[in-house]
């Protein structure tokens, strides 16, 4: 991770938005919202672990929470700040986050954590979650799927508007395997005075099997309360299922919390 997609980031930052315009962050933060409330979130403060150009936490603050937020490339943040100037957001490397508080709820979402190469970092990562939440806080995060793998990171597509183009080249196999490392280049295309400029950035992204997951999060300190397999729309089911679902989604407390532990029939194939 680190300096890769620190450099990948900074690279994509001014095309970030046009590349991600047609995510659905609004319901799928409604929706994240809704699954953090059902397992008992209550307070309002968030810390949107990276944020990017803090498209994961604007809806958030739309509806009326305290946001805070960080990420590790500084032209990510440049643009978050200028949407949300009233926001508190630092640049810190989510696999050594800084004292930065006790929040009701962590976010790390748009496959952040699939940026992280190696076991250790998923724990750090973890446990830095973990030690940002507040006794009763709540830490939700995702992950892409095989089935994302599979698709979208296998497929050649792209994005535009009159003075910009986005190209996106996925360079994963169609039977890409549980644990696998995928690499996606994607291509920014921008018309000045000069013509076109072109600038490049590389995605290298690990696929982190749930049950890895899980057991990384026992281990930094974590209770998983739910795993949701998640649509494209935002679309939460009560099982994950790797061949189909795009992403996972995780619901985690403190384990000092009392909670119950998702139950292992919530993983796998239906």
């Amino acid at each position: 991770m680190g300096e890769s997609a620190r450099s990948a980031y900074d690279a994509l930052a001014p095309a970030y938005d046009l590349f991600t315009a047609g995510f659905a962050h609004e319901p799928w933060l409604v929706a994240l919202e809704a699954l953090a409330i059902e397992h008992g979130l209550s307070g309002r403060r968030v810390l949107d672990v990276a944020c990017g150009t803090g498209k994961s936490f604007l809806p958030l603050l739309g509806r009326g929470y305290e946001i805070a937020g960080c990420d590790i490339s500084a032209s990510m943040l440049e643009r978050a700040r200028a949407k949300a100037p009233g926001v508190r957001l630092v640049a810190a490397d989510m696999r050594a986050l800084p004292e930065l508080g006790e929040f009701d709820l962590v976010t790390c979402l748009d496959d952040a954590v699939n940026y992280l190469g190696s076991d250790a970092d998923l724990l750090d990562t973890l446990r830095g979650l973990r030690r940002c939440l507040a006794p009763a806080g709540l830490a939700v995060w995702d992950v892409n799927t095989q089935a994302m793998y599979r698709g979208a990171f296998s497929r050649t597509w792209a994005v535009e508007e009159e003075i910009r183009l986005v190209l996106w080249r996925g360079c994963a196999e169609e039977d890409f395997a549980a644990g696998g490392r995928a690499v996606a280049a994607i291509d920014v295309f921008d018309r000045g005075a000069g013509g076109w400029q072109r600038s490049r950035s590389r995605h290298e992204q690990r696929h982190w099997p749930a049950s890895s997951i899980l057991e990384t999060a026992r281990a930094a300190g974590l209770t998983v309360l739910a795993v949701r397999g998640q649509h494209h729309g935002a679309r939460l089911e009560p099982r994950l299922d790797e061949d189909l679902h795009p992403k996972a989604v995780f619901v985690a407390c403190r384990d000092d919390r009392p909670g119950k532990e998702v139950p292992a029939m919530s993983i796998g194939r239906p």
